[in-house]
């Protein structure tokens, strides 16, 4: 069977092809995330009562994935992230033995001759001992589902997904919660890629830190309310192309530093010599991914930071893919399935 995973610091994502209809994709989506409310006889009993699963975390109750949803009531303090930062947590076994939980979770049970999974790795790409770490521990959750795993980069996933019309050519940016990430490819073949610190939970939290948006738990300790934040803009329909009132201008000029990071970064790949080498001065689609993406304004923003980067004469498009949340699975799914296509013709030349 072949199937993707996206590891996200906010969600973590798989795809693969229904077993009962192949021209259809399940999808399925887990939050990256666990709750703690009181452990208590009445607190257990409510649990029960829903049927929510729980886990014994020193003294308290630990809910995991979607089910938070459902007991947001319970408890004052905010969710945690299980890939806080992008980085596996090292001295949290509970948090690794969760991660787990959710691969089994979102994971099909293996089957046939050859079980590919494609995958994905949050945080910084670059050869340090943490990037490391992060890239063995999740391999071994889907080999310990029963998968051979196999590493694509985020961007490069973007491109497979949603570059049909530009003939999988172009430049490709997948802006997540922690990072964001580039890739220039020609014809689905990744010439370079760059990783940027910057990501939607930054923009958020300067959000609420401007702004106070806190919350405080049963001892008055006080914490800044990403999920208000998260809420607001959601709820709000922000446009960062035409703020209205301080607090989105705020937002906007906060995307408008992501956007000249971007911006910069595209500027030098495309200078590199091996570029030059082997696009020259074609014009080039921009492809865009990642929930932050969906931002109303996001695309024009994009366009004017390019234009004032004078980029102008490299764009052919700019276009946002239709589910920017999916585009990175689903192109995840087609690097599985075009490396599982690769082996079985390797093995009849053979």
């Amino acid at each position: 069977m072949i199937t993707a995973i996206d590891f996200g610091t906010c969600w973590i994502r798989s795809a693969f092809r229904n077993p009962a209809h192949r021209d259809r994709l399940s999808v399925y989506a887990e939050r990256a995330e666990y709750a703690l409310i009181p452990n208590t006889e009445k607190h257990r009993q409510l649990l029960e009562e829903q049927s929510i699963s729980i886990a014994t975390c020193d003294n308290s109750l630990a809910i995991l994935g979607n089910q938070i949803n459902q007991v947001k009531w319970l408890s004052r303090l905010p969710s945690t992230p299980l890939l806080s930062d992008g980085i596996v947590p090292i001295d949290d076994p509970p948090a690794r033995q969760m991660l787990n939980v959710l691969v089994n979770a979102v994971l099909p049970a293996p089957e046939g001759s050859m079980n590919l999974c494609a995958f994905t790795v949050p945080g910084s790409k670059d050869r340090s001992e943490q990037s490391r770490r992060n890239r063995e521990f999740l391999s071994r959750l889907i080999e310990m589902k029963g998968y051979e795993p196999v590493e694509v980069g985020s961007a490069e996933a973007a491109v497979l997904a949603i570059g049909l019309e530009s003939s999988f050519t172009g430049i490709a940016v997948v802006m997540g919660a922690e990072t964001t990430e580039i890739c220039i490819s020609r014809l689905g073949i990744p010439l370079v890629s760059a990783t940027l610190p910057l990501g939607s939970n930054w923009i958020d939290a300067e959000i609420a830190k401007q702004f106070k948006m806190h919350a405080w738990d049963g001892d008055g300790q006080c914490y800044i309310d990403l999920e208000a934040a998260r809420s607001w803009k959601q709820t709000s329909m922000v446009s960062i192309r035409h703020p209205m009132g301080d607090r989105e201008q705020t937002f906007a000029r906060l995307y408008a530093v992501v956007m000249d990071r971007i911006t910069r970064s595209i500027s030098q790949m495309l200078k590199q010599p091996s570029i030059v080498s082997a696009l020259g001065t074609q014009r080039l689609a921009v492809m865009l991914a990642g929930g932050p993406t969906r931002t109303t304004g996001f695309a024009n923003l994009l366009t004017e930071r390019l234009i004032e980067h004078e980029l102008a004469d490299r764009l052919l498009s700019i276009r946002t893919a239709q589910d920017p949340d999916l585009a990175v699975v689903r192109g995840a799914l087609v690097f599985a399935e075009l490396e599982a296509s690769h082996r079985k013709g390797q093995e009849v030349a053979a």
